[in-house]
């Protein structure tokens, strides 16, 4: 009898005891890696290797077999070959194990013959009670506890705590994969469903939606199996939280290299876009997007309408702004005379909305630089009632001042915004944006990108307020 999907999903991102079952040399991949990777990023539960041909390992014993560990394990994680992975999953259920990740391919991805090795994997499984992520995964992570299954080594030291869950059909989303520490990526939960055997994307979305600490859920689909259950439950979730999903397929072709990827048979494009909307479900079109939107949630309010002020260092990028704006269903604010008058008062050229910062920015060259003016232009932005959300493109006089200039702005405010830097040096503009994630304003690689995050949002208010039957 299988556990509950909320009871399984919990032990499996938040488990007090693993076994890791394969490989334990020193290598680029394997359970050497895995075990390793739990170790340096502080996973603070008990740590089980699995080896016949060891006895100790980064200073842990070796067990045998999974079943001769002493205690039921939450999570067993195995990277063995596929024709061991059989008994391995016979040995969990022995255990008495609650969940396992099987990180192993070679199965239905693969071949008939692979797909029948699945099915017994599944099988077995089911039969003792045991639930399975994978096969073809990387598992799970879960930085609030120092969770990290990838068998792959990842070179940086810590990842950052935050309101994003990402799940998918797809290792790119990995911590090895994504440079998490050095984006001050805020990440709640990661799961990689792999050929989804048994554990899949409506057992998360549900769990997920009641999880406190995530505030957004991003979801990489490649085939939804069971539609009507899937848009049941991503409707309740999308009343509570957003649900942004790329789901590629969008042609023959891709459709075609999807069923030799995870074994999915995907259906035509239009039937999901019409179900994604009457879900309250937001379909993105790019892994960038589905990265890069949900952090707009993560750290900001929801806009209280679709009115859009613009800041930018070029005349003719707050033109460009306006068009992307339009698009997608913002409208550009109007400012008040009160807030005329206060950026006039700064400089006559900033009186207007795009606010252009490049004729005014040599007039900036005063005592204190930009940074000493920079504030009272934002805050006149902002206390205007007929602005709902600001994009800004921040010039690098405040580099090195963003905390001491944006940090009380941030707490002090109930509007959305959205930020980019740009400049001739990606390594300046990257530290800045670091400094901007740490204090809580989202960034993006340029305006179109973060005013679309913005209108995503703006989207995302009337869809809630649709759902629970309230109004904006």
């Amino acid at each position: 009898m299988r556990r509950p999907a909320r009871e399984a999903i919990d032990r499996l991102l938040h488990p007090k005891s693993i076994a890791v079952a394969g490989s334990l040399r020193e290598a680029r991949f394997g359970g050497h890696v895995t075990t390793g990777n739990l170790q340096r990023f502080g996973f603070g539960g008990r740590i089980y290797p699995v080896n016949p041909q060891y006895r100790e390992v980064l200073g842990l014993p070796v067990y045998p077999r999974v079943r001769d560990i002493p205690e039921p394990v939450d999570l067993v994680v195995t990277m063995a070959g596929a024709a061991a992975v059989p008994g391995i999953i016979a040995d969990a259920v022995h255990n008495g194990a609650r969940t396992a990740i099987i990180i192993s391919d070679g199965f239905g991805e693969r071949s008939q013959d692979g797909k029948r090795l699945q099915q017994e994997v599944s099988r077995t499984a089911a039969a003792g009670g045991l639930r399975l992520l994978g096969p073809n995964t990387i598992g799970v992570a879960n930085p609030a506890i120092g969770l990290i299954t990838t068998p792959y080594r990842v070179t940086y030291g810590r990842m950052i705590t935050g309101g994003i869950s990402l799940c998918a059909q797809t290792g790119l989303i990995g911590p090895q994969n994504m440079p998490l520490e050095e984006t001050h990526y805020g990440l709640s939960k990661m799961c990689d469903f792999g050929n989804k055997c048994d554990i899949d994307e409506i057992d998360l979305l549900e769990y997920l939606a009641d999880d406190p600490d995530t505030k957004v859920i991003a979801m990489h689909l490649e085939d939804i199996r069971q539609g009507q259950l899937f848009l049941k439950r991503a409707k309740a979730a999308a009343a509570r939280k957003p649900v942004i999903v790329l789901k590629p397929g969008r042609s023959r072709e891709s459709r075609r290299a999807m069923a030799s990827h995870t074994g999915s048979l995907a259906g035509e494009d239009q039937v999901y876009d019409g179900a994604f909307r009457q879900a309250g479900v937001i379909r993105v079109d790019s892994f960038r997007e589905l990265i890069d939107i949900p952090k707009v949630f993560a750290s900001q309010p929801l806009p209280r309408g679709h009115r859009l002020a613009i800041v930018t260092i070029s005349g003719g990028a707050g033109v460009m702004g306006i068009d992307v704006a339009t698009a997608n269903g913002l409208a550009l604010a109007r400012f008040s005379p009160d807030t005329l008058a206060k950026l006039a008062a700064i400089s006559p050229v900033l009186a207007g909305n795009p606010v252009d910062l490049g004729p005014g920015l040599p007039a900036y060259q005063v005592p204190g630089g930009i940074a000493s003016r920079f504030p009272a232009m934002i805050e006149a932005v902002l206390h205007d009632d007929n602005v709902d959300c600001l994009a800004m493109a921040c010039p690098w006089g405040v580099r090195g001042k963003i905390a001491e200039v944006f940090g009380p702005m941030v707490r002090r405010q109930a509007k959305t915004m959205a930020v980019w830097v740009a400049g001739p040096s990606l390594t300046i503009a990257e530290e800045m944006n670091r400094e901007f994630e740490s204090i809580g304003l989202p960034t993006y690689p340029d305006g179109d990108a973060a005013i679309k995050a913005l209108s995503v949002a703006a989207r995302y208010s009337r869809i809630r307020a649709g759902l629970r039957g309230t109004e904006v």
